[in-house]
């Protein structure tokens, strides 16, 4: 994973000075080079304590940084961990607190993703197979317990891991 430069290089100098935040990365359009002119910024954290007062604080100062209105922050603590490995994955590495902690936290993500992903698979498969019949929509109703189950045994995991 690269760590990217010179458009972000305040921005990094700011998640530095912000003791709550231990890795920042940005993913999405802006690090995988396919932005437009209106695409915002897509800001992944991983925070000691993840609050929704932080997030907005974090947020607002993050765009005044940039110099943007809109920036999307999302909590690592708290996604799901199809969007954390994406972060991983294809994400750019904005900053990192330390990298004992960058490698504890990306080998979690890793597991739990490999553990995860033939359930998540067969739900998706068990989703797409309904076709709008009675027993299909049992069927989704079916898979997205399990879907929610799932993603709450996951969050309680990375919660664990992370605490």
């Amino acid at each position: 994973m690269e760590t990217v430069d010179d458009p972000l290089q305040a921005l990094a100098g700011y998640l530095a000075g912000e003791e709550e935040i231990l890795l920042a990365y940005l993913f999405g359009s802006r690090a995988t080079g396919t932005a437009g002119p209106r695409s915002d910024y897509d800001i992944a954290l991983l925070v000691r304590d993840p609050s929704l007062d932080l997030q907005a604080r974090l947020a607002h100062e993050i765009g005044a940084v940039l110099g943007v209105e809109q920036v999307d922050v999302v909590f690592l603590n708290r996604a799901p961990v199809e969007l954390a490995y994406a972060v991983v994955a294809q994400g750019c590495l904005l900053y990192e607190r330390s990298l004992a902690e960058r490698v504890e936290f990306e080998a979690k993500v890793l597991s739990l993703y490999g553990d995860y992903l033939p359930i998540l698979r067969r739900q998706r498969e068990e989703i797409l197979r309904g076709e709008g019949d009675e027993a299909g929509i049992q069927r989704y109703r079916e898979a997205l317990g399990q879907t929610e189950r799932t993603l709450a045994a996951l969050r309680a995991a990375a919660e664990k891991a992370a605490g």
